[in-house]
């Protein structure tokens, strides 16, 4: 399955300090838009991909990249925090879960469930003391998938840490997860995906490590 995986800019109501997104709402979002449209057609796309430097549903540019990729009868997949942006019609979100995040994160989930989205609990492995245990997050949060990411130096992020590694429930259909967009992904052996940055560029993949 192709994806084209999109950054767009957005504004953000968390402040978490190992975010790893360049400033909140930074971008070009007519370029964004215009890359998407140029991509799209006959290039065999089958989900777009949405996620964003701040919180992905307060984007200038959500909804009119939503109806574009339903009127291409694709699939779309957010990657987010809040309930701002989990909407009906979604084959997978992404829901961003950490300490700065959990309560808002918890509602969006809630929605999510109610709306009959599939739910992804995504996580990010600071290698603490803790070890991040995927059947305990799947059994407590009752989610169709988890995902934990390992961080990286870039955005806010000054730091390199923990391991990436995901489980899905038996018999759930999350689309084409995980999108292999980012850095911490190198190890998946096909790539799959198209990404377009925060400037409408096309690049290798989201984000990059210092």
């Amino acid at each position: 399955m192709k994806v084209l995986s999109v950054q767009i800019p957005a504004p953000c109501p968390l402040n978490c300090d190992f975010c790893r997104t360049p400033s909140h709402n930074e971008g070009n979002p007519e370029k964004i838009l215009q890359s998407v449209k140029d991509r799209i057609n006959n290039n065999g796309y089958e989900e777009v991909y949405i996620t964003s430097n701040g919180e992905t549903g307060l984007s200038a540019i959500f909804d009119p990249l939503i109806h574009f990729a339903e009127e291409n009868e694709l699939d779309v997949s957010v990657l987010c925090a809040t309930e701002f942006s989990v909407i009906k019609g979604l084959c997978r979100v992404e829901i961003s879960l950490n300490q700065y995040t959990e309560a808002l994160a918890i509602r969006a989930v809630e929605k999510a469930k109610r709306l009959g989205v599939p739910v992804v609990i995504s996580m990010v492995d600071t290698n603490t003391e803790i070890t991040i245990s995927l059947n305990a997050v799947m059994q407590k949060y009752e989610v169709d998938g988890v995902l934990v990411r390992a961080l990286q130096k870039e955005g806010r992020s000054v730091r390199k840490a923990g391991s990436t590694r995901w489980l899905v429930r038996p018999g759930v259909d999350l689309g084409n997860f995980p999108v292999t967009a980012y850095d911490e992904f190198v190890f998946v052996d096909a790539k799959n995906t198209t990404c377009i940055n925060y400037d409408g560029v096309v690049v290798p993949m989201l984000g990059g490590v210092q």
